[in-house]
């Protein structure tokens, strides 16, 4: 099997190998197993809500029935994990799809059932469940029921409780609608690769082509598949819509003060943090003008389109990339995370944790997921490209994370926060990054080059990018917070709006403006943010790591294996990282200043003429 198929079409599952597939009969061996513990759940939904009414008798009792709990909540985790896991392989496999579907119905047939826990344990008095926090018998439980108790105002009664939990199966009609759209009914139909061979568009291959040095490939791509999104275009509208009006409803249902003070609480974030992010990048906003500019004459352009931002700057020094020799690369990256950390990420690769290639109906992206119990696994849609390293790279950070928290914390804390997890995947990118630099640029200034315009391109995706997302989301929520209907045009303009605020230099036309209805993640509001902190935060653990060596290994292995067992600013700052002031950031835009600032430096020593020399030379 090779990377890519000769012809151009894009492979079926049953034509790549099985070592390049995830190995899920970790979760559960056979279909047949997974059917016969669905079969379960019913039993089990029982036994846990037999503990209603006997929450507040002792803290025995008490503990008893979070034990129920935590046995329902991993089968249907498993269950979850594995069915949307499977569906993903092929979004328009039916039965994959049934399965998902049999799945929900039994987490939300399981949430109405448990919807008596949080209103009965908080209706006993706050003393009479401190002395119960207190009690060792409950020493295990201790930061879960603590922080059940901080939700106290948010938690309604248990007939309400009751009832949202059974709207859940209504208020996931958007993110559903929209991935099936996005993953399996949307078609780009067929565009010109750089040998001139007509090629299916899919989102996999459109950033391979956005990464092409001919323009005309690179904006007929950009043209194919913005016309397919915006065909759609009152659907998406539509769609989002919902998600956002149903975000602003439960967090008034559960008397928030906003829909983004409900997706912040869980994690204890208070909103400062969020609005000093925004604040930071827009007051040095000017060095982004700066890389767009530099970007623009590298390019030799009179102006800068959204379909001229990810065509490497200068010739990389390996043009295409096998898998395995990418996972290589990543090892080799990593040395400053210690050699524990390299043999277990090793034995991960060699045990069938990713799943590598685009294949017909697979869903788009790259991630990594787990459950608690079995390894975790990484999807991606190999291309070859230095951006696939580095996501393997970052996905591995994920996996990395999960391995060690679920092997060092029990069930209740081995689940960390989104927050936390965009921290251990960017600062693998980082060390990747750095490595690269020192073992591929030394001895050849274009390759340095090259490198260095990889940071910056990552950082600006991560953190001028996400806090665009950001601020839109903020923007667009309040908007449905004040009543204003949120048509198309409302969020197109502003859309377009940010990209002027955030891309100084770069042309935002109609395609530009329209590009929120392209973005999964939107669908899970307020996410994006913490691809921002966390890489202004992974840049800060990078450095530490490069300084301090082995104190800092340790108190960042520490986080890690720390999964969720408190919230996740406590554990930044034991690991060394304060978020809760704005340096963190401000640190991270200044190390994006002095990356363009040695781009600026060998340009003016001639680098990028070189580059179109060494360019011409391999053509």
């Amino acid at each position: 099997m090779t990377d890519q198929p000769s012809n151009g079409a894009v492979p079926t599952r049953d034509q790549i190998a099985v070592e390049d597939t995830w190995d899920l009969t970790t979760i559960f061996p056979t279909e047949e197993a997974w059917d016969a513990e669905a079969a379960q759940v019913p039993g089990l939904i029982e036994r846990a809500a037999a503990t209603r009414g006997t929450l507040a008798e002792s803290p025995q009792a008490l503990a008893d029935a979070i034990q129920a709990v935590l046995a329902l909540q991993l089968s249907i985790s498993r269950l979850t994990v594995y069915a949307s896991l499977r569906r993903d392989e092929d979004t328009t496999n039916a039965a994959a799809v049934a399965r998902y579907e049999r799945a929900i119905k039994l987490a939300i047939q399981a949430g109405e059932a448990l919807s008596f826990l949080d209103p009965e344990l908080l209706a006993m008095p706050e003393e009479k469940l401190q002395s119960f926090i207190a009690d060792p018998v409950l020493a295990d439980y201790r930061h879960m029921l603590e922080d059940t108790d901080r939700h106290r105002a948010h938690v309604r009664s248990e007939e309400v409780e009751q009832l949202l939990a059974q709207f859940s199966d209504v208020t996931r009609t958007a993110s559903e609608a929209f991935g099936a759209l996005d993953n399996a009914d949307l078609s780009f139909g067929k565009v010109r690769d750089d040998q001139g061979n007509e090629v299916e568009l899919t989102k996999a291959r459109y950033g391979l082509l956005m990464e092409s040095r001919d323009r005309d490939v690179r904006r007929e791509a950009h043209e194919v598949l913005t016309r397919a999104y915006e065909g759609h275009a009152h659907t998406f509208a539509s769609l989002y819509g919902s998600s956002v009006r149903k975000d602003a409803t439960l967090a008034r249902v559960r008397g928030y003060d906003s829909a983004i003070g409900e997706a912040l609480f869980d994690d204890a974030v208070p909103e400062s943090v969020y609005d000093s992010l925004l604040t930071a990048v827009r007051d040095d906003i000017g060095v982004v003008g700066r890389y767009m500019d530099l970007r623009k004459r590298a390019l030799g352009l009179d102006e800068l389109q959204i379909y001229d931002l990810r065509v490497p700057l200068a010739p990389e020094p390996v043009v295409h990339y096998a898998y395995r020799d990418a996972v290589k690369v990543v090892l080799g990256g990593l040395g400053a995370l210690g050699d524990t950390y390299l043999g277990d990420l090793e034995k991960g690769y060699g045990s069938r944790w990713v799943d590598v290639h685009e294949t017909k109906g697979k869903r788009s992206g790259a991630y990594s997921w787990g459950v608690y119990g079995a390894p975790p696994v990484m999807l991606m849609n190999w291309n070859g490209t230095l951006s696939d390293v580095f996501t393997l790279a970052h996905e591995s950070g994920h996996a990395m994370h999960t391995f060690y928290a679920n092997d060092a914390q029990p069930l209740h804390y081995a689940h960390y926060s989104i927050f936390l997890a965009e921290i251990a995947s960017t600062v693998n990118e980082v060390l990747l990054n750095w490595h690269l630099r020192t073992e591929l640029g030394k001895d050849d200034p274009v390759a340095e080059f090259g490198i260095l315009n990889r940071f910056a391109e990552t950082f600006y995706g991560t953190v001028i990018s996400q806090s665009m997302y950001a601020d839109f989301e903020k923007r667009v929520h309040a908007f449905a917070e004040q009543g204003h209907p949120l048509t198309l045009d409302l969020l197109t303009e502003t859309f377009g709006q940010m990209s002027r605020d955030y891309m100084p230099g770069v042309v935002v036309d109609d395609s530009v403006a329209g590009r929120w209805m392209r973005i999964p993640h939107f669908y899970r509001a307020f996410y994006v943010y913490q691809y921002a902190t966390g890489m202004s935060a992974a840049i800060a653990v990078a450095s530490m790591l490069r300084d301090e060596s082995e104190p800092a290994r340790q108190r960042y292995l520490q986080m890690l294996e720390a999964g969720g067992s408190d919230y996740p600013l406590n554990l930044l700052k034991e690991a060394g990282i304060d978020l809760t002031t704005p340096e963190p950031v401000k640190l991270a835009l200044k190390e994006f200043g002095t990356i363009i600032d040695e781009m600026e430096r060998l340009e003016a020593e001639g680098v990028l003429a070189r580059a179109q020399e060494k360019e011409t030379t391999t053509a």
